[in-house]
């Protein structure tokens, strides 16, 4: 609990820079002043102005620029960017390649077969039904009774949410799903990749995150989704400032490449589910 303790000592739970609860028709709402939304806005704001007209591409192509920041990460064994577009689906290009991209995900994830790879996504990754929880609460609709968690579940639950509502005027019902989308699909991709898991499999299980899709309009609605989500995923586990703004810097950097280039996000390319 020392990272909610610093906050509290900061003094950090009530925002200047956003709408506040009386203002907005929120409940229970104290957003955190980090100052980490203002500089999401401003990215988002910067790129709003230069959205690319929407070109569809195949579901594939998709897949593969969902997972953006996947191929940044140039995962071992697995073709980077500089030798493959962000539009294709990598595979290793040999036994030796497979093994060294099967050894980092062991190494790194405990990931050694689909069902350690699920495993992993689903416990270490997602993060939108908490953000989904806490715009319960705000919206007056609370989901549970929150007299019911114990005293330290309670504090844990109560910070994380008011962490969390800095960002509601940014990314609304968006919430943290283009960081569930992103890092699922990214991990799923470097399973194929190594032969981890099958195509068909690959392709069942990126079905449910397509289908995800639908909520976002543009690949910037995406990345501010993304950035949020990588923050509080950070914040989750124990970040704390000033080293939150330098996640954020790195993901602005990383989200930036992708939206700069015409082979990338910067395209316009957006798959519509049937």
């Amino acid at each position: 609990m020392a990272l909610f303790d610093h906050f509290k000592k900061k003094g950090k739970n009530i925002s200047s820079k956003t709408e506040t609860a009386s203002s907005s028709g929120l409940v229970d709402f104290h957003p955190f002043d980090t100052d980490l939304a203002p500089r999401v806005m401003e990215f988002v704001q910067e790129y709003q102005n230069r959205i690319p007209k929407q070109k569809l591409c195949g579901r594939d192509e998709f897949i593969a620029l969902l997972s953006g920041i996947a191929a940044l990460r140039k995962t071992p064994g697995i073709p980077g960017p500089d030798q493959i577009s962000f539009t294709t689906l990598p595979r290793c290009a040999s036994t030796e390649d497979e093994a060294s991209c099967r050894a980092h995900l062991e190494q790194v994830f405990c990931i050694t077969d689909q069902n350690s790879l699920l495993d992993f996504c689903q416990q270490e990754i997602l993060c939108h039904q908490q953000y989904m929880d806490f715009v319960a609460f705000w919206e007056g609709r609370p989901p549970f009774e929150l007299e019911k968690l114990n005293k330290q579940a309670l504090e844990f639950f109560k910070t994380s949410r008011d962490f969390s509502a800095q960002f509601y005027h940014i990314i609304g019902h968006r919430g943290y799903l283009a960081w569930d989308i992103s890092e699922c699909v990214g991990h799923l991709r470097n399973g194929y990749a190594c032969g981890l898991i099958s195509r068909d499999d690959f392709d069942d299980l990126t079905e449910h995150w397509l289908g995800q899709t639908r909520i976002f309009d543009n690949w910037v609605d995406f990345a501010a989704s993304l950035i949020c989500g990588e923050l509080y995923w950070d914040f989750r586990h124990g970040t704390e400032l000033p080293e939150l703004h330098k996640g954020l810097d790195l993901y602005l950097k990383l989200v930036s490449i992708l939206l700069d280039s015409d082979t990338a996000w910067g395209s316009g390319m957006w798959y519509v589910p049937s």
